[in-house]
């Protein structure tokens, strides 16, 4: 059964395409809208936004399945925040390059050892008559005290990934894949599919 992504994200439907690529034909719906992420936990988040996908396409008369995503960073020194307000940081009017100067300046001072960090992923997957299927993922490291990297997108800069030396910006697009919050998620949720 085709899937479509709720998402308006590019990079993001970019890396799930590349996730799910042997297992779930993957595509972005022109109609979604996105919807307002108020739900207390990213899983909640995903479900809205998957159940939201899946309305628009019925009232088109489309019968598919919808794939959602909701992610952010938790920054141990920040008490967890950004979170799942990650993507609405500092404002819903500015963008990435300021939400990212805008975590380096609360950051300020904080030294290198206490600026531990994580990247979670939630995925919902809500299929024509079966229960949703919700998985997370998660993968630790630590906010650099200055951007590193070109590739990917959202905090990918400043977040360092002990394991690969490197940031989640510098690493290639299959490497991070091997590796990141959305990978893990994704890894949990094949059992899911094959079960099916």
């Amino acid at each position: 059964m085709k899937t479509y992504v709720a998402t308006r994200n590019a990079g993001k439907l970019r890396e799930l395409k590349a996730l799910f690529a042997s297992e779930l034909a993957l595509a972005s719906y022109r109609k979604y809208s996105a919807v307002a992420e108020d739900a207390e936990s990213y899983t909640g988040n995903a479900l809205l936004k998957a159940r939201a996908l899946v309305a628009a396409l019925q009232a088109s008369g489309v019968c598919a399945a919808a794939l959602a995503d909701d992610s952010g960073l938790e920054v141990d020194a920040l008490h967890g925040r950004p979170g799942i307000h990650s993507a609405r940081y500092g404002g819903t009017q500015i963008g990435w390059p300021q939400r990212r100067a805008a975590l380096l300046a609360e950051l300020r001072g904080i030294p290198p050892y206490r600026r531990t960090a994580r990247f979670v992923c939630a995925l919902a997957l809500l299929r024509p008559d079966r229960e949703p299927v919700v998985v997370t993922g998660e993968v630790g490291g630590y906010i650099l005290e200055s951007e590193s990297g070109s590739n990917g997108f959202g905090y990918d800069a400043l977040f360092f990934h002990p394991p690969s030396g490197r940031s989640f910006a510098a690493l290639s697009e299959k490497e991070k894949n091997a590796v990141s919050h959305r990978r893990r998620a994704a890894d949990a949720l094949l059992p899911a599919l094959h079960s099916l």
